[in-house]
């Protein structure tokens, strides 16, 4: 087949820097290329699209309703060509390229600082980037190839998104040292839903937990603080101001200065199970699957050492699912 581009990959790469930046003078700093250059190569583009791509105003320049879809599309396809290289360079052995991992805000610091340094240790040339996000927002950009691999909470609401389990995690009471509570050995659920609690917004996935658990003990959620900021949420149970309910793992080193103390939730326990999100429709690159193992042995490891107090639920074939997760392409609409 023989056919001829009427743009080329240096138009594109100029038109998505100044789309980023939102200016050509930005642009053309952060290109190295002469201002005038940069406008001839989008006027060249625009003329072979026969549609602008940006409406200029004095500040800069935003884009038209063609040069939102343009960027949707220019973006897609330096991604695939950053891919097609990893994959070609895997074949002599060695990760290359670039990733976007997703990380929940509550994930604990001990978790995601562990990944990242070992994922940097062993795969020095992979470009790793780390994305924070709400469950369901990571699950969308996963869906949306705009994270390549996200630990969230296993919803499973979104279609285009394979969900390899990870880990059910145990619930606690996080409470100041001094509190009257801290020298309990557990509390029970009724208990904990009579507490002023410091939680965070409706749409938070930790936070309809609590709310279905106060519903089905026909109890109305005792809401004294109302805050998404994580460290803010954790400062304000220190201050105490209130009290606050999350895995062991995410307050384990505050735990360990005794800065909080956290107290099992049982009659009943208190669940959550995390999962390892990856698009359902693209097949993963050698980088992602590394990254995906890093994450298993991390799991593993912490709740081994009693970092995370929780139940590790893959099995010893678990990259399988993440390798084919569905016939690519062919995923159902």
């Amino acid at each position: 087949m023989s056919f001829q581009l009427k743009i080329d990959l240096r138009q594109l790469n100029t038109f998505l820097t100044i789309a980023e930046v939102g200016s050509f003078s930005r642009a053309s700093e952060k290109l190295f290329v002469a201002q005038p250059a940069l406008s001839r190569q989008i006027r060249l583009m625009e003329e072979a699209l026969n549609t602008e791509v940006f409406v200029r105003h004095g500040r800069g320049v935003v884009l038209t309703v063609a040069g939102e879809l343009l960027y949707e599309k220019a973006l897609a396809i330096f991604q695939d060509l950053e891919r097609t290289q990893a994959s070609v360079a895997a074949i002599s052995g060695e990760v290359t390229g670039q990733i976007i991992l997703g990380m929940l805000p509550t994930a604990a610091d001990t978790f995601s600082g562990s990944i990242i340094a070992e994922f940097r240790r062993k795969f020095p040339r992979v470009r790793l980037s780390v994305k924070s996000a709400m469950s369901g927002t990571l699950q969308q950009m996963v869906s949306q190839h705009r994270v390549d691999l996200a630990v969230t909470y296993n919803h499973g609401k979104h279609k285009h998104v394979q969900h390899t389990p990870l880990i059910e995690e145990r619930f606690f009471l996080i409470a100041p040292p001094t509190d009257n509570l801290a020298m309990r050995p557990s509390i029970s659920l009724e208990e904990v839903l009579e507490l002023p609690l410091v939680m965070p917004e409706e749409k938070h996935g930790l936070r309809e937990l609590i709310e279905k658990a106060a519903v089905k003990h026909q109890r109305k959620l005792q809401l004294a603080i109302e805050v998404n900021a994580w460290p803010l949420l954790v400062d304000l149970v220190k201050r105490g101001l209130g009290y606050t309910v999350l895995s062991y793992a995410s307050v384990y080193e505050m735990a360990m200065r005794k800065e909080v103390v956290a107290i099992p939730i049982d009659t009943p326990e208190l669940h959550r199970s995390l999962a390892i999100a990856t698009p359902r429709d693209l097949p993963p690159s050698l980088a992602t699957l590394k990254l995906a193992e890093i994450i298993m042995n991390q799991v593993t490891l912490q709740v081994a050492e009693g970092i995370w107090e929780g139940r590790p639920l893959f099995g010893k074939n678990a990259l399988d699912s993440i390798s084919t997760p569905a016939d690519y392409g062919l995923a159902e609409a």
